[in-house]
């Protein structure tokens, strides 16, 4: 049977222009079901079937948004607009036993959006025989030329709203309003299962030329969740040592049942991730590096697991509370020097003294932009001693945070473990920290 999911309806306010719109405006209240505005749920088959209309944009225009929502001001770069509230259509999901997933977060350093996976159809609204089409069909890749590629989409859920709108979610009350986006829009229900920035992939999804789509039509959009989806979202925690001379590898299951599994070279670890892969996986991976590593060996580490992320590897998660970002150990090698960089984030120096300790001191620089005579400022330093890393957090808060950027310098030889202790205590205010090795 199909079982309707309550929420708040918003009223559309846009629809001011043609009849065919006001039209599907009486259909879709027609059709709903109970109290839920332009959507369905049916648990015996397993689907949400959601009401949209076509934006009418023209062949060959960008598709940022496959759908969005009723109050997005993105209809000009959509390919379709529902009538459903984006959180309703959330919980419709879920309550199909899909559970929520994780947006992208530039903040949590989380860069793939991670989810179980669904997949979208779509018929024309009055069909009586419905033929269902994947949503792909209607959009192209050009640097293919040919459908876009993914054979489903990952459910991320979209955040919450604070307690002063209950149960909304970020996707009903930020702009642009996505259920569906062709990049990581940290806001939006559906993503790709892809690492793609909204710059570097705009222009790269068109609508097909031969699209039979009616301006303003509208259509029925079904979700259900992929057939394989119970298998294939793998979460592990993956765990760097430092055993003796040499690292070796730790790999922790976080579901039920998953092994723990031990790797004493990069070959034999890489290539067990290769066979999870190749079973269709998506591999999801928070790093833990021994502090027992080297600051050089931190790097090396890096380095190596770079190598192996991506849609056809793992994906790299955000770091832990006393974890900095794997990426941090391999900055760019330009920002050694001052004037080569952008901007002045603050300096944390190690170096041993004699005695064998280590000596840490802050470095912030000031920018002068007073001359006339050059287009860039006049660079000068304050040094801090810092004897421990409370004493570091603490110079950093009476001097100015600045930047929530960090660098840090140290030798090569030296063990994470002299050093995590004042980046831990500065990363709540600056918590992108790259560490050089000297």
């Amino acid at each position: 049977m199909a079982l309707a999911i309550a929420t708040p309806c918003v009223q559309a306010s846009i629809y001011e222009t043609n009849d065919l719109q006001r039209a599907n405006l009486v259909s879709v209240e027609r059709w709903t079901d109970a109290t839920e505005r332009g959507l369905r749920l049916d648990k015996d088959a397993g689907e949400v079937v959601i009401l949209a209309e076509f934006c009418g944009i023209a062949p060959s225009a960008t598709i940022e948004f496959p759908i969005v929502g009723e109050l997005s001001d993105r209809d000009y770069e959509a390919l379709f607009r529902t009538f459903a509230v984006p959180s309703a259509i959330g919980r419709a999901i879920e309550a199909l036993g899909v559970p929520r997933g994780r947006n992208t977060s530039y903040s949590a350093m989380d860069f793939w959006p991670k989810g179980h996976r669904v997949t979208i159809d779509v018929t024309p609204f009055a069909t009586t025989n419905a033929v269902w089409r994947p949503i792909q069909d209607y959009i192209i890749d050009m640097t293919a030329r040919a459908p876009m590629p993914f054979d489903s989409f990952v459910y991320c859920g979209s955040f919450d709203v604070d307690d002063s709108v209950p149960g909304a979610r970020f996707c009903d009350t930020e702009a642009p309003n996505s259920v569906f986006s062709n990049y990581n829009e940290p806001q939006t229900l559906i993503d790709l299962p892809a690492k793609l920035g909204q710059s570097e992939v705009y222009g790269r999804f068109v609508l097909a030329p031969e699209s039979d789509l009616v301006p303003f039509g509208l259509y029925r959009l079904r979700i259900r969740p992929e057939a394989e989806t119970a298998h294939r979202l793998v979460s592990l925690d993956l765990h760097i040592l430092k055993t003796g001379e040499d690292v070796s590898y730790r790999l922790l299951g976080k579901q039920s049942g998953c092994a723990d599994t031990a790797f004493a070279d990069p070959q034999s670890f890489a290539a067990h991730l290769k066979s999870l892969v190749s079973s269709n996986a998506d591999v999801f991976a928070s790093l833990h590096f021994d502090v027992g590593l080297t600051v050089s060996e931190a790097a090396r580490q890096a380095q190596f697991l770079s190598k192996l992320e991506g849609e056809k590897g793992i994906r790299i998660e955000g770091p832990g509370e006393d974890q900095i970002f794997c990426r941090g150990f391999l900055p760019d090698e330009i920002w050694r020097v001052r004037k080569n960089r952008p901007s002045q984030p603050w300096e944390i120096r190690f170096a041993r003294t004699d005695g064998g300790s280590v000596r840490m001191t802050l470095v912030q620089t000031i920018e002068d932009w007073t001359s006339t005579d050059s287009l860039d400022p006049i660079l000068s330093t304050k040094e801090f001693a810092a004897a421990t890393p409370a004493e570091a957090a603490e110079i950093v808060t009476r001097e100015g945070d600045g930047l929530p950027v960090l660098l840090a310098f140290a030798p090569g030889d030296m063990a994470l473990k002299e050093i995590m202790p004042a980046l831990l205590a500065l990363k709540p205010t600056h918590p992108t920290i790259y560490v050089f090795a000297e």
